[in-house]
């Protein structure tokens, strides 16, 4: 009976750990460029059973409760909306990221919602610059305006200032809407959809469909505690007598 009320904490330790990440995808629903968490569960083996103390035949196995066993990322593109703004940028190939300097490192990000900064670099919202395809931040001029060709080319007028850096690789999530890779392959002629943002691939009706599941689940496994340590109680008071 001990086995059924730890079966059923762990239940609820990694509904909790899946609640988390649901929550995280709600809150990022609105997020341009966010690409969705998942994790997936499988019950722990802990022993088969067999009849007659373990010389019958095999009964069945006894699980220890769900645990994490993976956890990805859903890497579709978002949805792609038009802005009209010359400096918003939406890569169209959702295993490719724009480089960018962040917390004094190389990082990657698909958030493509630029501007141009007080010193005239080119940032991203959060004031992180954008790297050329050298890995150098990109300055512009004062003069011209500054618009993004679909291939990358950052132009000030007529000219051509530099070209954004885009890679392609194996990604992984460092905490706001940021990435890094290891050893990324560099983009040579990325497909970009101008003057548009990528949004969230949250589907936040379905995550929300999820999360109330997600919290009747947890709500079954607190009952079944109470239920098993209540059988406890009352087969103690037999016994007793």
């Amino acid at each position: 009976m001990n086995r059924g009320i730890y079966s059923s904490a762990k239940a609820m330790q990694t509904t909790t750990q899946w609640m988390d990440v649901i929550s995280n995808n709600l809150a990022n629903a609105s997020t341009d460029g966010y690409k969705t968490d998942t994790i997936a569960f499988a019950d722990v083996l802990v022993k088969n059973m067999y009849a007659h103390g373990g010389s019958g035949k095999f009964l069945g196995s006894v699980g220890n409760g769900p645990d994490a066993v993976v956890e990805s990322t859903d890497m579709k593109l978002g949805p792609v909306r038009s802005t009209g703004n010359p400096l918003d940028i939406a890569l169209q190939n959702p295993k490719e990221m724009l480089a960018i300097q962040a917390d004094g490192k190389t990082q990657y990000t698909r958030d493509g919602a630029l501007k141009v900064s007080p010193e005239r670099f080119l940032v991203t919202q959060r004031g992180f610059q954008v790297l050329d395809d050298r890995g150098q931040p990109i300055r512009l001029g004062t003069e011209g305006l500054v618009h993004i060709s679909p291939t990358g080319e950052v132009m000030q007028g007529t000219n051509q200032i530099a070209k954004l850096g885009v890679y392609t690789g194996t990604f992984s999530k460092e905490g706001n809407n940021l990435w890094s890779a290891p050893t990324p392959t560099r983009v040579d002629e990325p497909d970009i959809a101008i003057a548009s943002l990528e949004g969230s691939n949250v589907d936040a009706v379905a995550t929300m469909v999820d999360l109330i599941k997600i919290t009747r689940h947890f709500e079954m496994s607190q009952k079944s505690i109470h239920t098993q340590d209540d059988m406890t109680a009352k087969l103690f008071e037999i016994l007793k007598r």
